[in-house]
């Protein structure tokens, strides 16, 4: 039997995954509008670091999806309209049912569990009111069924499908448009995810894409139009 080979510490955040992570934060809680260029020279003097730094953290944003850069023009935050927003969200309703169909008969304790931990951490970001984390915590709880379902190309499509829907809520903040109960509706979604019935949660499913859809595309709307 082969051993397990010694491994070294994992190191702790540089200082280029802290700047990253600082204008991720901002991108994905609509401080950072979408379509906003990011101008070295200004952010390298407010995050007092080298443009050189930035660079670096700027280019994984680029290579998340996050940002885009523009040849002879800079480096601009993407920009998420409707028609990507539906595309995505299609493409959401067909994969995200047949990994539920998929892990519906595999639902173990250790499944329930960390579904209910998720929303649990989820709620208390909303009520928190940390935008940013709202955005990532609301990610990680539907990421689960992608994660567990046993199709190992689910996980990567579901990263890097959020990254587009973590756009569409950030366009949300920004509208600052009435929203549906957040609270309610997750529960809705959460108790069917852990029910008994396989129809109605994916009759439930549909009703919360249909809905969060709605919402985003109107935001993006009101957004656009101000």
């Amino acid at each position: 039997m082969s051993s397990i080979p010694r491994f070294e510490p994992l190191p702790t955040l540089t200082r280029r995954d802290q700047v990253a992570e600082t204008l991720r934060r901002a991108i994905l809680s609509g401080r950072i509008a979408p379509g906003t260029q990011l101008v070295e020279s200004r952010l390298a003097g407010d995050l007092a670091v080298s443009r050189g730094l930035l660079r670096e953290a700027i280019r994984e944003l680029i290579e998340s999806g996050l940002a885009t850069n523009r040849p002879y023009a800079g480096t601009f935050v993407t920009e998420v309209n409707a028609a990507v927003l539906r595309d995505v969200y299609e493409m959401r309703r067909v994969m995200e049912s047949q990994a539920y169909r998929r892990i519906w008969p595999l639902r173990d304790a250790a499944f329930r569990d960390e579904l209910q931990a998720r929303f649990d951490h989820m709620i208390a970001a909303v009520r928190s009111d940390d935008l940013s984390e709202e955005i990532r915590a609301e990610a990680h709880f539907h990421g689960l069924v992608y994660e567990r379902c046993g199709n190992h190309l689910m996980p990567a499509f579901w990263q890097q499908m959020t990254q587009k829907i973590q756009l569409g809520f950030a366009i949300c903040q920004i509208a600052h448009a009435p929203k549906v109960d957040f609270e309610a509706n997750h529960r809705r979604f959460l108790d069917c995810a852990l029910g008994d019935s396989l129809d109605e949660m994916v009759s439930e499913l549909n009703v919360h894409l249909d809905r969060g859809l709605a919402t985003i595309q109107f935001e993006a709307g009101a957004a656009a139009a101000a």
